[in-house]
């Protein structure tokens, strides 16, 4: 089997619990490869193995753009060194460069990526591994692994059909005994394959009222698929709670709640206690009260020295900066906290334009509006808009504004990595790399530049 250099390279690290479990794992691999991604598993070596499995691995692991790592109850028991000797050496072996690899790197984007088959053993990702975002992949030969594919792909874009999302020749991909699919639901699930599942949501709602029983039940089943496409958890929530609650088909109900615990996960993982809601409705506090290390601390180190860049170009010229060398001027007030002597000045001129920024948040008013935004491995977008409706019009031209802050997960802590949807690129000037709308589901959002909302900058 040969390697395409030109697609994201994925090395899956997994234990072998049982031949069934193996099977899993390599249809995983064949449907990422199918998906556009060069995924890779021991088994496509096994027909001539290497000399030794160890140093395999760690090529592998070096090679590799990003490790997708299968957490079962066996595979911590061996990555946390709990077996006997021989038994599962090579999740050993892998546990070790694993770690290795996450304490001693300084890469600026996440590697390795926590996958689990069911959402209760979300509880067994162990440290390091859970210092980044995981996915919830199901058990089923047909689990949807959409936004995993989303992430190495590295765009939210065009799915390719081979996720499950049909081509229209094909009809709808999800089969349930004893539930025939017309040919219209099937043409209007089918939009999604340009990229349109909104329309397909749209048409999929017009068809509800022609059908009654579980064949409804149904049509709501693949709108809720849709929705948690696009990232809409709180609509696909609802669609399959509908299934649970009005159809009594055992495959149905078992493919809905399965769909509802990963639901669930996830939206706790976003707005619950640690997560990164919460983490930047914290810093929006620390900020109205004037906690200028707090808020300072708080930020990520690229955002730091961006914005501590910006000031020192805004005071070129100044005498007390005449001194000192900006290269080392700007590392030194870019630490979370500063001693420099210029430190106090900086921090308090970036606290004034930020609180300026954010003037009109209010923690009993505002909130984070819609849907969890992942971006990648490690980052998240939280959209805070007025009573947290995600409803921007309150009166005919008038519009309310929103604040995007990024987050990215460092160890266990988000932090605020930009203002914006853009990831902070420090230089002379720093600049930003903008984050394509599609990632960011902006869709029902006017954006910054259309309020007058730019990210702050020194004035």
């Amino acid at each position: 089997m040969t390697r395409d250099t030109s697609r994201t390279r994925v090395l899956i690290s997994y234990s072998h619990d049982s031949e069934e479990h193996r099977q899993a794992i390599r249809r995983l691999a064949d449907r990422l490869r199918q998906s556009g991604i060069d995924a890779w598993i021991d088994q496509f070596d096994e027909h001539n193995p290497p000399e030794s499995w160890p140093d395999w691995m760690r090529r592998e692991i070096d090679k590799s753009d990003v490790v997708i790592v299968v957490v079962t109850q066996s595979y911590i028991e061996r990555f946390s060194r709990e077996t006997g000797p021989g038994i599962g050496s090579g999740v050993r072996w892998e546990g070790a460069l694993i770690t290795a690899d996450l304490y001693h790197s300084r890469r600026e984007r996440a590697k390795f990526i926590p996958v689990v088959l069911r959402a209760e053993d979300v509880s067994l990702i162990p440290s390091p591994l859970n210092l980044t975002s995981w996915f919830v992949i199901g058990e089923r030969a047909d689990a949807d692994i959409a936004r995993l594919v989303q992430v190495l792909l590295r765009d939210a874009g065009e799915l390719p059909s081979e996720l499950g999302i049909p081509d229209s020749s094909r009809g709808a991909s999800f089969h349930f005994d004893g539930i025939q699919s017309s040919p219209d639901v099937d043409s209007a699930f089918a939009l999604s394959v340009g990229g349109d599942a909104a329309e397909a949501i749209r048409q999929l709602d017009s068809l509800l009222q022609n059908y009654y029983g579980d064949e409804r039940a149904y049509i709501l089943f693949l709108q809720g698929v849709l929705h948690h496409k696009i990232g809409e958890v709180s609509q696909a929530k609802a669609c399959f709670e509908r299934v649970v609650e009005t159809s009594g088909h055992p495959g149905l109900l078992e493919s809905s709640i399965q769909r509802l615990q990963v639901l669930h996960t996830e939206f706790v993982a976003h707005f619950g206690e640690g997560g990164p809601v919460a983490a930047a409705t914290n810093w929006l506090v620390n900020l109205k009260r004037g906690k200028k290390r707090a808020v300072w601390s708080a930020l990520t180190r690229e955002l730091r020295l961006t914005l501590a860049q910006d000031w020192i170009i805004a005071n070129d010229g100044h005498s007390n900066l005449e001194p000192y060398d900006r290269d080392e001027l700007a590392e030194a007030l870019a630490s979370r906290n500063p001693t420099h002597p210029l430190g106090k000045h900086c921090l308090r001129s970036k606290l004034e334009v930020l609180q300026d920024h954010y003037g009109r948040w209010d923690i009993d008013s505002w909130g984070a509006a819609g849907n969890p935004r992942r971006i990648g491995l490690d980052y998240e977008l939280i959209v805070m808009a007025p009573a947290d409706e995600g409803i921007l019009v309150t009166r005919e031209g008038e519009t309310l504004p929103v604040y995007p802050i990024l987050m990215r997960k460092i160890g266990p802590d988000w932090r605020v990595a930009n203002f914006t949807a853009a990831y902070p690129i420090p230089g002379w000037p720093p600049s930003l790399e903008e984050i394509p709308a599609p990632a960011v589901g902006y869709t029902r959002f006017v954006t910054d530049a259309e309020l007058g909302n730019q990210p702050p900058v020194e004035e």
